[in-house]
């Protein structure tokens, strides 16, 4: 789930290069279509005050739009962020919140049974620095621990970084 911004999303920044892990290579957007919940990914500042954070993935004449929405824990006002995702080859998209489609693949899935996990990663280089990119995505707003540890163990897999994953709270939400 890119963030709900137009810019910087949840990340994290790092001193190195990003490494290159491997994406589904069959991976079929349609399947992927619907609702995702954010279970937990990378702290975000402008997310800091979210929760019940979700994503909906449509098909359109165009690609794929996307829909981002979660709500201010105070508040309880729903924020909204509406972009498009285009397959820029399997398992990479191109997501962008601006009226410029994404070119370059800013959205990895590392892995996804379709049903009940998607494991979401991207990478920036910025010379020395890099910035990434993490998210667990469950298609249950309250996942088993059987499928969390399915998706984390992508990560531990691929030697991403799972420490700074911040769970997301989907509890006591509004309808949505």
């Amino acid at each position: 789930m890119v963030g709900l911004s137009k810019n910087t999303n949840a990340q994290i920044f790092t001193l190195g290069s990003c490494p290159n892990p491997s994406v589904v290579s069959d991976f079929k957007a349609d399947q992927y279509l619907g609702k995702w919940y954010n279970n937990r990914n990378y702290f975000a500042i402008f997310q800091a005050t979210l929760d019940c954070i979700t994503a909906v993935y449509t098909k359109t004449s165009t690609g794929i739009s996307v829909t981002n929405e979660g709500y201010n824990v105070i508040t309880r006002q729903r924020s909204t962020a509406i972009g498009i995702a285009t397959v820029i080859e399997p398992g990479k998209l191109g997501v962008s919140f601006s009226d410029t489609p994404a070119t370059a693949a800013n959205y990895w899935v590392l892995d996804t049974d379709y049903d009940n996990y998607a494991v979401v990663w991207s990478c920036t280089g910025l010379g020395p620095v890099r910035i990434s990119f993490a998210w667990v995505l469950t298609r249950a707003a309250e996942p088993s621990t059987t499928v969390i540890d399915t998706a984390l163990a992508v990560f531990n897999t691929t030697g991403i970084n799972t420490t700074p994953l911040r769970v997301t709270n989907q509890k006591n939400c509004p309808a949505r």
